[in-house]
């Protein structure tokens, strides 16, 4: 029996709308169901490119071309088409040392090597990423793109300043190198100071690639995402794009939806995540307080929690299933595939109370794969 699932990133279900997008289903099939005789526009229904650039501009303060949009299935598609069109099997490319572990799939069933770089508590370190460009220039297999999360990262929960966002901007146009920025998570924000402006907002950063989706703001079943970069890129991602184009059903629900109540659900689901994420907290520290830490996010959907050294990995994910405990181990964030002493848990889903059970069979579950005598 599952006491607690921390696995995945996916909101609380008790908050899903879903009257809500029935009536917009209703609206928006009555108004232009009969268009879904036809095929999709080959970039994605229209009206949720527009409103995919008005979120940006409302967001970031600056105005993007809805034509330099491209939908997609979830986020995961752009990124595989980014995979195909910047880079070829054998090819490295830069990732944060600790990654988005659909990502780093993603890009090494592509056949590209993820090279990670170093991070501290603020995110991204703008040393170890030129150290690192150096090193594979001299090797001469330089970095075919730096795929980075700047905001509330994925697993850790940082945010890279804006400081470092301009260095690290500087950096990739200095070195010629395309930077992703996956901005999934910009809208999760927990407390009064709003993270710091997009990379793709900032000035000069007019070629950076950015990706987002709908899912983390909605669900991940709506499977819509999108990537914005220059008409080149584009029109290059569309001829490798076979699919036929992303689904106008879902595109026109989730269009209707967004545009009635996006900055309402938004809020709510922001304080039903802040609250889960008190409560993960809290748990934590009656529960592991001698033996983990954690990062505090002030957004996003993930707790990044360090494990002791001497933790047994095997025994503990073997513990964890005999306590009903779902999770992400570290090693399949790290870029570099080493079984690390962390874990990600997500805390968006379960219920209250799952929240507060799951700990207490996790922190058995850990006390159980410490070897005896390790610690203390």
């Amino acid at each position: 029996m599952i006491v607690c699932d921390f696995s995945s990133g996916r909101p609380d279900p008790e908050s899903f709308p879903v009257a809500e997008l029935v009536g917009a289903a209703t609206r928006r099939l009555t108004a232009e169901g009969s268009d879904l005789v036809q095929y999709p526009d080959p970039q994605g229904y229209a009206p949720l490119r527009r409103l995919a650039a008005e979120r940006f501009e409302e967001r970031e303060g600056v105005g993007l071309d809805p034509d330099s949009f491209l939908l997609g299935t979830g986020s995961t598609q752009p990124l595989a088409l980014l995979s195909e069109a910047l880079a070829s099997p054998g090819d490295a490319i830069i990732t944060e040392e600790f990654s988005y572990t659909g990502a780093l799939s993603l890009f090494r069933r592509y056949g590209l090597e993820t090279v990670g770089v170093a991070t501290d508590e603020q995110g991204l370190r703008l040393d170890a990423l030129e150290e690192t460009l150096d090193r594979l220039d001299a090797d001469g297999r330089p970095a075919k793109f730096v795929y980075a999360i700047p905001t509330y990262q994925n697993p850790t929960g940082a945010i890279l300043p804006l400081e470092r966002r301009e260095g690290l901007l500087d950096l990739v146009r200095r070195r010629g190198v395309p930077l992703v920025e996956d901005n999934c998570y910009a809208d999760l924000h927990f407390e009064a100071e709003r993270p710091p402006a997009s990379i793709r907002a900032l000035p000069g950063g007019e070629d950076v690639i950015y990706v987002a989706s709908w899912s983390k703001i909605l669900g991940p079943g709506a499977r819509l995402g999108y990537v914005s970069a220059g008409t080149e890129l584009i029109e290059r991602l569309m001829s490798l794009k076979s699919d036929a184009g992303t689904s106008n059903l879902a595109a026109m629900i989730v269009t209707e939806f967004m545009l009635q109540h996006r900055r309402e659900h938004t809020a709510e689901l922001c304080r039903v995540l802040k609250r889960k994420r008190d409560i993960l907290v809290d748990s934590l520290e009656e529960q592991l307080g001698d033996l983990c830490s954690w990062s505090l996010p002030s957004g996003g959907m993930f707790l990044w929690v360090k494990l002791p050294e001497e933790i047994d990995n095997v025994a503990l994910a073997r513990a964890a299933e005999q306590e009903g405990v779902l999770y992400h181990p570290g090693r399949n964030f790290d870029s570099g595939e080493r079984d690390v002493p962390y874990l990600r848990l997500a805390f968006g889903f379960p219920s209250d109370e799952a929240l507060r059970r799951g700990t207490e069979h996790l922190a058995r579950a850990i006390r159980a794969a410490i070897p005896a005598g390790a610690v203390g």
